[in-house]
């Protein structure tokens, strides 16, 4: 009987065949499995985190604040202000306790006869162991006789240390008032004449960061000279200030 020959396609059709391929469970249609490193495994946060953010970066018009523009506000708010200022200056005030500088004048020259400037030295003294004394711009010094104007001049800007004295020169001019009688006998022989001296200084005191507001410091000076010539010499004198 002749042996029948083998045809390649029976190792498909013969279940029994040895050379039987090896099949793997077939999987449901649409499933696939994928294996990653672990590695390379990243957590992916929930979706509700992503809206989160999305509001907070553009918020929406129920998250948008409200302008204060009403008149009310703003009156609230320069109220605050204004109170806030004053609180302000209260604490300089109780933390430096100003006091008033004390003047006294050292010396008295006049110089030019016939149009008279008057040179007067003072010696100022600032009682304030914690704050120093800024003299602003714009003070002024009025030399009177019997009470008429006969030299007007200006104050010196400068600052004053604390618990200090300075000596400060004032230059007055006469050239533009009436010479006295008196005044000019005074300037040639020795003669006592009665003078004042008013001054009208806008100051503020100051310690670091603390400081009050400007105020108007009035002195007044009567004083009584042995001459008006070279030599003068002051007899008596008081000073006040407010």
């Amino acid at each position: 009987m002749a042996e029948r020959t083998s045809n390649p396609e029976d190792k498909f059709l013969n279940p029994t065949s040895n050379n039987q391929i090896q099949t793997h469970p077939a999987f449901q249609s649409g499933t696939y499995v994928v294996q990653i490193p672990k590695d390379q495994i990243y957590r992916v946060p929930p979706p509700e985190n992503a809206r989160i953010v999305e509001r907070l970066r553009i918020p929406g018009k129920n998250g948008k604040r409200k302008k204060c523009c009403s008149p009310c506000c703003c009156c609230s708010i320069i109220v605050a202000i204004v109170i806030l200022i004053g609180l302000a200056i209260g604490i300089s005030f109780l933390i430096l306790r100003p006091k008033n500088p004390k003047f006294s004048i050292q010396n008295v020259l006049v110089k030019q006869k016939k149009s008279p400037t008057y040179n007067i030295t003072l010696n100022i003294n600032n009682p304030n162991p914690k704050a120093g004394i800024i003299y602003k711009q714009g003070g002024s010094t009025s030399l009177s006789f019997r009470q008429r104007e006969i030299a007007r001049g200006k104050y010196p800007k400068f600052y004053q240390d604390r618990d200090s004295s300075s000596l400060i020169g004032v230059v007055l001019d006469g050239s533009k008032f009436v010479l006295p009688k008196e005044i000019e006998k005074s300037m040639k022989s020795k003669m006592i004449v009665s003078l004042s001296l008013n001054m009208n200084l806008p100051i503020s005191l100051k310690n670091g960061i603390f400081g009050t507001k400007n105020v108007e410091l009035l002195v007044a000076c009567d004083l009584k000279v042995d001459t008006l010539a070279k030599g003068a010499r002051i007899i008596s004198q008081t000073c006040q200030t407010d």
